[in-house]
Formats: C-alpha cells, sequence, structure tokens
C-alpha cells in the first residue's frame, strides 16, 4: 500500500480519497498530507482545482504518433508471420 501512494504522481483514486477526506470528513491538508505520504501543496492544489471545477480530472496530452495506423497494421502483421525477426529484418522488408 505505501508504494502506491508515494509515486510521484498519485493515482486518481488518491486524490479522490484524499478529496472526500477533506470536503465530507473534515480532514485538514495537513492531516491528509501525513495520511498520503504527500506534501501539503499537492494536495492544496487538488482541493483547489475541484472548488473551481467541480471534477478533478488530469490534463490531456495528445501523442504524436510516430507510425500511421498502416503501418502498425503492417507490422503486426509482419510479426505475427515473423514473430522472432529483428528489427533490421522488420525494416528490410518494410523498405
Amino acid at each position: 500500500m505505501n508504494a502506491a501512494v508515494t509515486k510521484r504522481h498519485a493515482h486518481p483514486n488518491t486524490v479522490f480519497h484524499c478529496l472526500y477526506g477533506n470536503h465530507y470528513l473534515g480532514y485538514t491538508k495537513m492531516e491528509l498530507a501525513r495520511i498520503y505520504s504527500k506534501t501539503e501543496k499537492p494536495i492544496a492544489i487538488w482541493v483547489q482545482l475541484y472548488e473551481e471545477t467541480g471534477i478533478f480530472q488530469r490534463a490531456k496530452t495528445l501523442a504524436d504518433k510516430k507510425f500511421t495506423k498502416d503501418h502498425r497494421r503492417w507490422l503486426y502483421a509482419f510479426y505475427q508471420l515473423n514473430p522472432l525477426a529483428y528489427l533490421d529484418e522488420a525494416q528490410d522488408a518494410f523498405n
């Protein structure tokens, strides 16, 4: 359990439990920081964000895909037929 809350980014369930403890159970930010092995700053940010927006949601980033959908489909089919192929063999077959 300790490893689940001491990672750099808290799991969304941890944040929701923390918000519940703050809003419904009346725990202070200092108490929650001790319980969840965090500093008060991220907890204050979570509470502020929740109070301003009414939700907690991480920012979504758009991943720049290196391969197109057709390329990924080709790679999948290639490795289905040649499961032990090395990268250079796949590159040669692709070109």
